[in-house]
């Protein structure tokens, strides 16, 4: 069967690495001749390793194998034919090209799609979507609009649901080693927050950081480091960012707890090391949405207490079975921060993906300050919480769970179930 897989395999992103996820879980098949189309994503950089130099050189491979069989049919005039296509991105990107085809996208961090992608679903027979959390399918679900159709002077409303079957499979945990390629961060705070982002409305960045440096404003051993940039690792990009980071912080001079922007492209033991660091102990973010929350995933099975938004895609792993008594009960293991739910800013409102009028959750800054100062001071408690959680998604969210689980969905569309037939003779 030879398969087209598209999506931004080689970039540090999001995307970049639900393609690489894809990618894993079909590469031993047998049964599937993989091409890649490596497509860009935005500005984003481009990752300089993936798991193993051997998966890289099969990435390789797939590609090259797609760039001489492109460059065939364009020199021979005919057209490239597959029988299964795979394409990892949003969903109004998505352009048929194959008999069998599958969206793999990490879905929506409002309260509904936009129209546009339910409408290129019907009009590419898209066969099966896949997203990372219930959240971004229950939003595929659940939205729907009302079409009118002018006809031969007559006006008739159709209704637009979500009809293509919608899996969902997340991402997987990662084990790195504590020492390898860990950071030296000169911290002069013994209690430090963490959060991983990139700026923009969703994020909520400079509310969390304006938030977090009035409630320590008189604390001098509590820390915030950012991890953050805007588009990519470049100069021009951190200048940027240290001028959001400014502005977030207008009339804070006085205050006593530390602020620290951590810019610039790190590898994934890099990253990795943030999450395991004796000195930063809990992952902080005020996001008004995730369609899954990859950051908060890692921070998650690495053991760190996380304080989030109570809202869309990261409730699929912040929780965990828990025994209290006989019963056994799902319990969300994270400090939740209160929200109301409102419509985007107009200045989130992207032509095609995020639709004005659509909603997201706003946190209370009341709330957010409560839980801050909750984790400073009853910090035990949520470290076992962590630890709890971290153990459950080990065993939930094994790589090999979910590489067979992305594995199977993927099949399941191209496997036909055949009737016995009884023959008399």
């Amino acid at each position: 069967m030879k398969v087209l897989l598209e999506g931004p395999i080689l970039t540090r992103s999001g995307y970049g690495e639900h393609a690489r996820l894809v990618f894993r879980s079909i590469k031993d098949d047998q049964n599937m001749d993989i091409y890649i189309n490596p497509l860009n994503w935005g500005n984003t950089g481009w990752v300089s390793e993936v798991s193993s130099q051997d998966e890289m050189n099969k990435i390789e491979e797939a590609i090259n194998k797609f760039s001489q069989y492109f460059q065939f049919t364009q020199s021979s005039g005919t057209k490239m034919d597959f029988d299964l296509h795979i394409h990892v991105g949003i969903l109004n990107e998505f352009e048929k090209k194959a008999p069998k085809a599958i969206s793999v996208t990490a879905g929506i961090e409002t309260d509904r799609v936009d129209p546009s992608w339910l409408i290129k679903t019907h009009q590419q027979q898209v066969d099966k979507i896949i997203v990372p959390s219930q959240h971004s399918r229950d939003m595929f679900l659940k939205t729907s609009f009302s079409i009118e159709n002018e006809k031969e002077n007559t006006r008739t409303a159709i209704e637009l649901r979500q009809t293509t079957e919608v899996d969902v499979v997340p991402y997987p945990c990662k084990s790195f080693s504590p020492e390898t390629s860990e950071l030296e961060m000169n911290l002069d705070t013994k209690f430090n927050f963490l959060s991983v982002a990139l700026l923009g409305p969703r994020k909520n960045m400079e509310n969390m950081i304006k938030w977090f440096a009035e409630e320590f404003k008189d604390d001098s051993d509590v820390g915030l480091i950012v991890k953050a940039s805007t588009v990519n690792g470049s100069l021009m990009d951190r200048e940027h960012t240290m001028k959001a980071l400014s502005r977030a912080l207008k009339n804070q001079e006085n205050r006593k707890c530390k602020i620290y922007l951590l810019h610039g492209d790190l590898s994934e033991p890099e990253i990795h090391s943030l999450y395991n660091n004796e000195k930063i102990k809990c992952y902080l973010t005020a996001t008004h949405g995730e369609g899954y929350g990859l950051p908060i995933f890692e921070a998650a099975y690495s053991g760190m207490p996380i304080i989030a938004t109570n809202w869309s895609g990261h409730l699929d792993f912040l929780s965990a079975k828990i025994k209290e008594g006989k019963k056994e009960k799902n319990k969300p293991l994270f400090a939740k921060v209160d929200y109301e739910m409102k419509e985007i800013q107009k200045s989130a409102v992207w032509q095609g993906i995020l639709m004005e009028g659509s909603k997201w959750a706003y946190p209370r800054e009341n709330s957010f300050k409560k839980q801050l100062r909750n984790m400073y001071k009853n910090y035990g408690m949520y470290k076992k919480w962590a630890t709890t959680l971290k153990s459950s998604l080990e065993k939930t969210h094994s790589e090999s769970i979910v590489l067979e689980k992305m594995k199977n969905s993927i099949l399941s569309l191209t496997s036909t179930s055949q009737e016995e037939e009884v023959f008399i003779l």
